[in-house]
């Protein structure tokens, strides 16, 4: 069953995801030869890594490949200034302080995603009327 995206939800569900995360990546495939969308996580049924499982390498560029795929990217950081896609992605890559500072923003990103993958696979399952 192919999950239909329209605004910020998931047809029917009342699941809200933000219309351009359905194509960023979110983990590797178990091998971690190959980063997967969320998408294709939406689609169930396919083995993943989980955050815990990817090491700092792993998460570092999957961090800096979801930068990259953002027509826009900017934060700004107490301490820092303002941080804007190119100077993004070279910290996140060298894993600096403010490179570990964005992934972890972005992995907090990626649990709340991963949750509400989690909800729409449930309510896919639930009989109809719940």
């Amino acid at each position: 069953m192919t999950t239909q995206k329209t605004g910020n939800f998931a047809s029917g569900s009342g699941v809200r995801i933000p219309d351009h995360q359905w194509n960023l990546p979110v983990t590797y495939t178990p091998d971690g030869s190959r980063m997967m969308t969320l998408g294709e996580i939406a689609e169930g049924g396919i083995a993943m890594l989980s955050q815990p499982q990817m090491t700092m390498e792993q998460r570092a560029e999957l961090v800096a490949r979801r930068i990259e795929m953002q027509p826009e990217f900017e934060i700004g950081m107490i301490g820092v200034g303002v941080v804007g896609k190119e100077r993004a992605i070279a910290e996140v890559k060298a894993q600096s302080q403010v490179g570990r500072v964005l992934i972890e923003i972005e992995q907090r990103l990626l649990n709340k995603l991963m949750e509400q993958i989690e909800l729409l696979q449930q309510r896919k399952k639930a009989p109809a009327g719940q």
